[in-house]
């Protein structure tokens, strides 16, 4: 995580709008106003509405510490680290005498990664407070981070000695196990831990990565729904769950989990995810009337596109065509471009060939890097065998997304189709060194490896490799 770059943009654009607009009333009102809201929210234990009226609280008044710390609070329990991050930092900022805020800024540090961050914040904790453990944790950490498994566990020895029960060095000497090749002793361990302390959420989080990492889907579900008590608002430990429980065959519990993540208001980027994971493991035709109802009771148009785009890869473009229609207006501008692409792929996969084209080319026109126009563009070319051209829209769809295995083999079929067999194989390559342990690249390529049993074994000894790297990688 580039945690000062990032996150401050990232701040910034959520704050701009507010910074220069007129004031319709008083920064104290609204202060006033945002405060009620998030007593509201919270005594609802609504994550989301807590978020925004925070958000509105600190664009009120950027400098109340307290404020800022409340909202790294809540963005912390949604598992917005880089949001927590930028929080607390403006609050230690406003009040550099805050120990507990200062800790926490060098837990999130460690938790991204970011070892020389985490020092600073250590070294600065250590005056504040002399005998802290945190300090003697990031030493722990930064011995992971070289591979001196040794060290750091006989730092966390050193830490549990004293505290036999204490979370952050009972994640340090697991991942130290894990690095030594004891992952049965820091099952064991962890196992241990969240019998004895049930709300240590780390710990926790690193079992589900390693019963994830065995493939013991059960137990990934069993921890994900014990994470999501104690973290509701965490989306991407929802996302776990819903993969685990389908992957371990409870649809029930899947389906009860995706509902509760697709509520109207949703971000579109969340509804996606969850859409691509119905997408992946569940065939059922339940999937279809869900995402129909949804839709309908969606917040909003960008809402409903990720709806329609589903609906389209799903076999049922016709409801792509009622749900996009309206808003698909020419000429094409920011506000209809999206809709145009998606009723342009609901033509293309209806068999209306020309109208797609035109309606993706105008699109493309007005935004070049348009994700759905640039992926139902190849993909139609590809079925009308003009191999030439989707190879070109594939390329520039992997450019702006290029953390997306998904247009990575789309650009890989590309080749394929061209009957470049080799750039094909050379992409698959690069996605599986720049998207670490991704599973549907591996597939892919363990496909291209059929009757190799050398070249099967090796590659599968580099993916093993890497999904152990992946374990604990950024958790404290």
């Amino acid at each position: 995580m580039q945690l000062p770059t990032h996150l401050i943009l990232r701040i910034a654009a959520c704050l701009s709008a507010a910074f220069f607009s007129p004031a319709c009333s008083s920064s104290d009102a609204r202060a006033r106003d945002a405060m009620s809201a998030y007593q509201t929210a919270a005594a609802a234990n609504d994550s989301v509405g807590a978020r925004k009226a925070l958000l509105e609280l600190v664009r009120a008044k950027d400098d109340v510490p307290e404020y800022w710390a409340d909202l790294g609070k809540v963005e912390t329990s949604m598992g917005d680290y880089n949001g927590a991050y930028y929080a607390f930092g403006r609050a230690y900022e406003l009040d550099r005498s805050n120990v507990d805020v200062l800790r926490l800024l060098t837990q999130l540090a460690l938790r991204a990664g970011d070892i020389p961050s985490a020092k600073s914040h250590a070294g600065e904790l250590s005056v504040l407070a002399p005998g802290d453990p945190w300090p003697k944790l990031v030493t722990g950490w930064a011995a992971i981070t070289e591979s001196h498994f040794d060290q750091a566990l006989a730092a966390a020895d050193g830490l549990l000695s004293n505290t036999p029960y204490d979370p952050s060095a009972t994640g340090l000497k697991s991942r130290a196990l894990i690095g030594l090749g004891r992952m049965p002793d820091a099952i064991d361990l962890l196992e241990k831990q969240v019998q004895g302390q049930p709300s240590d959420s780390g710990s926790l989080q690193l079992l589900s990565q390693i019963y994830q990492r065995q493939g013991n889907w059960p137990k990934v579900l069993a921890v994900s729904e014990r994470l999501s008590a104690l973290m509701p608002g965490d989306r991407d430990n929802m996302l776990r769950l819903i993969d685990a429980a389908f992957r371990s065959g409870n649809v029930p519990a899947a389906r009860q989990a995706s509902l509760r993540l697709l509520a109207p208001g949703a971000e579109p980027s969340l509804i996606s995810k969850v859409l691509d994971l119905w997408m992946d493991y569940w065939p059922s035709a339940q999937r279809i009337e869900d995402a129909r109802k949804l839709a309908a009771s969606a917040a909003g148009l960008q809402q409903r596109l990720a709806y329609a785009a589903f609906l389209n890869r799903a076999g049922s473009p016709a409801d792509a065509v009622r749900l996009s229609t309206d808003a698909a207006r020419l000429p094409v501008n920011a506000c209809n471009a999206d809709a145009n692409a998606v009723l342009a792929d609901a033509w293309s996969r209806m068999g209306n060939v020309g109208p797609a084209m035109s309606r993706f080319g105008a699109v493309l026109a007005f935004d070049p890097g348009n994700s759905t126009a640039l992926r139902g563009r190849a993909e139609l070319e590809m079925r009308t065998h003009q191999t030439a051209a989707a190879v070109i829209d594939a390329q520039k769809l992997v450019a702006s997304q290029p953390s997306s295995d998904r247009d990575r083999l789309l650009l890989a079929q590309a080749y394929a189709t061209a009957g470049n067999g080799a750039w094909a194989n050379r992409t698959l390559w690069q996605a599986f060194h720049d998207l670490r342990a991704d599973e549907k690249i591996f597939a892919a390529l363990l496909a291209t490896k059929k009757g190799d049993a050398e070249a099967t074994r090796e590659l599968q000894e580099e993916f093993d490799r890497e999904r152990d790297q992946a374990i604990g990688r950024g958790l404290i």
